[in-house]
């Protein structure tokens, strides 16, 4: 969304700021507005019967939720929305949108752009929930190596939000790091990894071995 300042003022539109660890929305909950992060960071998680967490995503300033929901049939949160740190968040009612749409045609281009970049990314992510874990670390690691522009890759959160994020036991992921720096792949301390093998990384990432 370019210009977030004019659509404070479309009737039903709210500007609220919610306190780190604060639940902005409910899995479960009727959705019937879009948020839209002016500030801050929330993650969007999900918690099973046995009462294991599970972060799906982390968004941040500029980035929206609940566009690919609220329109549709089962127009309930599928996870839970918390404020990883104190976030401000625009709720941008169903009603509105739909007359922004009718009246805006940058704000329709929008609209459709980040819906089509949301089905990019599950699409994304339903290819990933088939990879072995050695394909997620190396994937995730090519990932930040493109951001950083190096080898010596810093985490930018702990181990255990990287198993969170790559949907697996912390001592699972211990174990396959371990045994990737035994072959040579990679180093690693507490909050760094060095990528030894680049290339390496790249054909497992790939599927090619």
């Amino acid at each position: 969304m370019k210009d977030l300042s004019s659509l404070l003022n479309f009737p039903g539109v709210l500007r609220k700021t919610h306190d780190a660890g604060e639940v902005i929305a409910l899995e479960g909950e009727v959705c019937d507005f879009i948020g839209v992060i002016l500030e801050g960071e929330v993650e969007v998680k999900r918690v099973t019967s046995s009462g294991r967490e599970y972060t799906l995503a982390v968004l941040s300033k500029g980035e929206t939720f609940g566009e690919a929901i609220v329109f549709s049939s089962a127009n309930v949160f599928p996870a839970t929305i918390i404020a990883r740190t104190k976030a401000t968040i625009l709720h941008v009612p169903k009603s509105t949108v739909v007359k922004l749409c009718r009246e805006n045609e940058e704000f329709l281009q929008d609209f459709l752009r980040i819906l089509s970049d949301r089905i990019l990314l599950l699409n994304k992510r339903l290819k990933e929930s088939v990879l072995t874990l050695r394909q997620k670390i190396c994937g995730f690691l090519i990932e930040e190596y493109k951001k950083q522009k190096d080898l010596r890759i810093r985490l930018p959160f702990p181990k255990k939000k990287l198993a969170e994020i790559l949907n697996v036991e912390r001592p699972s992921l211990s174990r396959e790091l371990r045994k990737m720096r035994e072959e040579g792949l990679l180093d690693f301390d507490r909050e760094v990894i060095v990528i030894k093998d680049l290339s390496r990384l790249e054909e497992i990432a790939s599927g090619f071995v």
